[in-house]
């Protein structure tokens, strides 16, 4: 990946809905102190209880947020695309990272010093208003995660986080719907609280349907319909 430079930063941190309503000089003053930062596949960007000291800006690739067991289980809450900002919570807070980051694939990011950004939020109260915003909208994910764990069979589980993954990340082919993330079947329990046997054993039967296949390790979603009425009628 060539270096950013400052228009280039300039571009993408306006276009990122948390700063798009900076002035224009408030913009700049972001883009002096933001530098890139760039990780390879499954590199972590920040774990779990170290010191929230910036704030991160995806700029291209995926990165997953999730959390490890004693036991060495994971549980994956989002993950997080281009444009998406990643850490507020504990820099906000002053506290340690309450979860780990890792990137899915290799992955470019801005990143602002905690002191740079405050400083941005106390001239730009617009900006405290977008953050609960996004922190909201994160703790609805959250809540919905817990809940279909709970009450939601694997099926509906995995069906619901297809056709969420394939919203985002998705091409249409004569096959079907692409994954253009290619994620393991571990990965894949990871986002739905499952073991990589369970997975294993319902893309398996998904495959002997129909429903599914894969392309050179990308999953293929070979009948999408399908997929999305079992994610929604066996909700209710």
């Amino acid at each position: 990946m060539p270096a950013l430079g400052a228009d280039e930063r300039r571009a993408l941190l306006a276009r990122v809905p948390l700063f798009s309503s900076l002035a224009p000089r408030e913009l700049d003053a972001l883009v002096r102190v933001a530098h890139a930062r760039r990780l390879a596949p499954r590199e972590e960007l920040f774990h779990k209880g170290d010191d929230g000291a910036q704030v991160y800006v995806v700029v291209r690739g995926k990165l997953k947020v999730l959390t490890t067991s004693a036991a060495g289980d994971d549980v994956v809450f989002n993950l997080h695309g281009p444009g998406e900002v990643i850490g507020e919570v504990a820099l906000l807070a002053g506290l340690p990272r309450t979860a780990s980051v890792v990137a899915i694939e290799r992955s470019e990011l801005l990143v602002v010093d905690r002191r740079d950004f405050l400083a941005c939020v106390r001239r730009e109260p617009e900006l405290a208003v977008k953050l609960l915003s996004i922190m909201a909208e994160r703790l609805k994910r959250l809540s919905e995660l817990v809940e279909d764990t709970l009450f939601l069979n694997l099926p509906v589980r995995l069906a619901k986080k297809l056709c969420e993954v394939a919203a985002t990340d998705g091409e249409e082919t004569p096959e079907g719907t692409r994954i253009r993330l290619r994620l393991s079947q571990e990965e894949w329990g990871d986002l739905v609280g499952a073991t990589r046997e369970s997975i294993n054993k319902q893309m398996r039967a998904w495959t002997e349907q129909g429903l599914i296949g894969l392309d050179r390790g990308h999953l293929v979603i070979r009948r999408p319909e399908a997929i999305r009425i079992l994610a929604d009628c066996l909700v209710s």
